[in-house]
Formats: C-alpha cells, structure tokens, sequence
C-alpha cells in the first residue's frame, strides 16, 4: 500500500493540476496506512521510554545503580532476540506487535526484580553469592515458573483467533514471556552474580587501601613524634 500511495504521489507531483484546483490522496486505505506507519515506526521511541522509566523508578526506590541496571539489561536481550524471530520468521509489525518492547519491558522486568529482591535478602543471610542463588532458586524459581506459565498460556488462546493480527500478537507475546523466563534464570543470573562479586572485590580493595592509608599515617606520626 505505501508503494501504491507512492506511485500516486508521484504522478500528482509529475501532472500539476489546473490553476485553483488541489489533488490530495485520501480513503480508509490510506487513513489506515497512515495511522498504521505512525504506531509501528514508533515503537523504537516506546521501548526506550519504557526503559528509562523502569530503570528510574528502580533507582529511585533502591538508590543502587547495580540493582538498577540489573533487571533492565537482560530485557534487551529478550528485544533483540524478538526482533530476529520476527524479521526470519516473516512477521509484520501491526499495532498491537509494535508495543512488544515496552510489553516485555514491563513484564520480564517483573520477574527479574522478584528474583534480585529474593537473591540480596538471601545474600544478607548467608554472605556467600552462590549459596544464596542456590537458595533463591530452589525457593522461587518454581513460582516464577509458574507464573511465567499462566501468562504464556492466557496469551496463547489468542494463538488460535481467525484474524492474523491477533493470533501474530498472540504468538509474539508468548515468545516474549518465554524468553524473558530464560533470560530471568539465565543471563540476569550471571550478570547479578558477576556484578555483586565485583562490588565485593571493589569494596575490599577500598577496605585495605583504607587500612594502608592508616599505616602510612601512623608511621608518619611517629617518625614526627621522633623528630
């Protein structure tokens, strides 16, 4: 349709029409062709919005960068890996599948701070980052499991609806959950792991560089006190 509306345009602008007479393309065709580019070309705008709002309220409620940061960047992951699956598999952008980022956004997110919240009470308890994986997953990883399987299942009903471009949206939705599910016991897992070893490493470095500050300082007094 946009080629057509193209081709149209070009021919109007190639064959000026008569002095005080103006030509303009119009229909429910091209209404719908116009709303549809505007709500599909937006979608790039929308994830990022959604992104740095999620990433601000999490820093305003935690005042962490780290735990900030931590559910946002696996759900990238998940946008990226959703946007190979629709340009291979053939899959249009429509209205409903344009909001995908901001939807996985939204909910991936979801489960990533359940689990991070999980983890660091854990971590408070054990002191030991692995031991305290193991635990968060052994007493929450079936739960987010199991709420990650309501929604793919409520969604997939869509799967089976006459019209394509609720079924596309179905089918894109579940993919979305499934991957954010993966990604939550995966990629989150190793980034949360990763950046809480090296905070530790970072705030022992400070601890001794602290300790050796003292000693210098010390000394110093004393070689004063000799003079």
């Amino acid at each position: 349709m946009n080629r057509l509306i193209k081709s149209y345009e070009d021919d109007l602008a190639w064959m000026t029409p008569p002095p005080g007479v103006s030509v303009r393309i119009t229909g429910q065709p091209v209404l719908m062709t116009t709303v549809l580019d505007a709500l599909t070309s937006g979608r790039v705008e929308m994830s990022l919005l959604g992104l740095v709002m999620i990433f601000i309220l999490i820093l305003i409620i935690y005042r962490d960068l780290i735990k900030a940061l931590l559910p946002v960047l696996p759900m990238l992951v998940v946008i990226g890996w959703m946007g190979g699956v629709m340009y291979f598999g053939g899959l249009k952008y429509t209205p409903l599948t344009a909001t995908l980022g901001a939807l996985v956004l939204g909910v991936g997110s979801e489960y990533a701070i359940l689990m991070m919240e999980r983890f660091y009470e854990e971590l408070s308890n054990v002191g030991d980052p692995y031991e305290a994986l193991k635990i968060t997953a052994s007493r929450i990883g079936s739960a987010l499991v199991a709420s990650g399987a309501t929604v793919v299942f409520g969604f997939a009903a869509l799967m089976s609806s006459p019209f394509n471009i609720i079924s596309n949206f179905g089918l894109v939705t579940v993919l979305s959950i499934v991957f954010a599910l993966v990604t939550t016991f995966t990629v989150f897992v190793v980034l949360m792991i990763r950046m809480e070893i090296q905070r530790e490493m970072m705030e022992n470095a400070k601890g001794e560089l602290k300790k050796a500050i003292g000693l210098i300082n010390i000394q110093s007094r004393r070689k004063v006190n000799e003079n």
